[in-house]
């Protein structure tokens, strides 16, 4: 059989489903990019009036002194200082009264840790006999995070970071299960539907018949990966976000994940061929897939289990790094793709010793 015959007829069978879910793909990008304007409103979590006070923090061997500069106030007769454990000051823990000046020194004592204690400031101006006032704003001496950012330990208020959730959120589960799908069924359907005797039969090997099968597939899923940074390109572009991003870092975070598919393709293959039962193999590769998941969502939240994620394949696809124009480890990728052509070997030569029924 000549070259290629295999992938085309897999193609011509399925190309269906293929265009069906490159649509269903592009429209998940597109909206999911699009809801970036509100998220990030939604999650912003600027301190009420914090532009008009500036906070430096000066280290000493007792503690800190936070210097806070504010902006000047028409007509104020003097400043009031609150000092408070949270932003809701409903009690504060100091009260600091008469500040003349636009600027005042508090020190704060490292805690019974050692460490600097996390503390609100605000600055509240008073006018006149009757003492009105007026609030002028409120700042603090640490970098706050929102809660998203305390959880996964990246700011998603940008545009960056929203897109890594994009990619480690839902990515990997929805692309890999639909490639271990895929996989599985190209050559399962062969050994249900009693062809693969008659291909064998043909002037094809069997190495030749898995190549092709897993060529098709890692083929149709580097194209997915393309079209899926080229639509996302488009997304960001389109809600004006682009200037903090990179075209090639867009499409780059995207083909990373490439690797990362081929090993699932592998195994898929594996499942399909040992197995010859396309539920069952199918059930091994969605196991395989939400247990790599699993693994990598454990690792990410919590801080304890970060050791288990040399565990997981996803972990060695560096989305971060190619958005944020961080340097690549290319080691990781040969490592995912040395995996891939391993599980493959071994696929091919369990498929060369098996007995095949006519």
């Amino acid at each position: 059989m000549k070259l290629g015959r295999t992938m085309l007829m897999e193609l011509r069978n399925s190309w269906r489903g293929y265009v069906l879910f490159i649509v269903v793909v592009v429209l998940l990008i597109a909206g999911f990019t699009q809801s970036f304007p509100a998220f990030s409103e939604a999650f912003e979590d600027e301190l009420d009036g914090s532009e008009n006070i500036d906070v430096d923090v000066i280290e000493e061997e007792e503690g800190i002194t936070v210097r806070l500069t504010w902006i000047e106030i028409d007509d104020a007769e003097n400043y009031t200082l609150l000092v408070g454990a949270s932003p809701q000051m409903i009690v504060p823990f100091d009260r600091v009264t008469g500040i003349e000046e636009k600027q005042y020194d508090y020190f704060l004592p490292f805690d019974e840790d050692g460490k600097i204690p996390e503390a609100y400031f605000a600055v509240v101006a008073v006018f006149g006999e009757e003492r009105e006032t007026e609030y002028v704003g409120m700042e603090t001496n640490i970098e706050r995070r929102s809660p998203l950012e305390e959880l996964w330990g990246m700011d998603y208020g940008d545009i960056q970071g929203f897109v890594s959730v994009l990619w480690s959120m839902w990515w990997f589960l929805l692309i890999g299960l639909y490639v271990g799908y895929i996989s599985v069924n190209s050559v399962s359907k062969d050994f249900e539907e009693d062809r693969m005797d008659i291909l064998l039969s043909k002037p094809i090997s069997r190495k030749q018949y898995l190549l092709e099968k897993f060529s098709l597939v890692a083929g149709y899923t580097l194209f997915l990966m393309i079209i899926a940074g080229l639509v996302l390109i488009g997304s960001v572009y389109s809600v004006g976000e682009l200037g903090d991003v990179t075209s090639s870092a867009l499409v780059l975070s995207a083909v990373l994940s490439w690797p990362v598919f081929l090993v699932i393709i592998a195994f898929s293959l594996s499942a399909a061929v040992y197995l010859e039962d396309s539920k069952k193999a199918m059930g091994l590769s969605f196991i395989f897939i939400l247990v790599q998941f699993g693994i990598h969502l454990v690792g990410d939240i919590s801080e304890s289990l970060e050791y288990v994620r040399p565990y997981t394949i996803i972990s060695y696809w560096d989305h971060e790094a190619a958005l944020y124009g961080e340097a690549i480890s290319l080691v990781d990728v040969g490592y995912l793709i040395v995996i891939a052509v391993l599980i493959f070997v071994l696929t091919l030569k369990l498929f060369e010793r098996k007995d095949i029924p006519t």
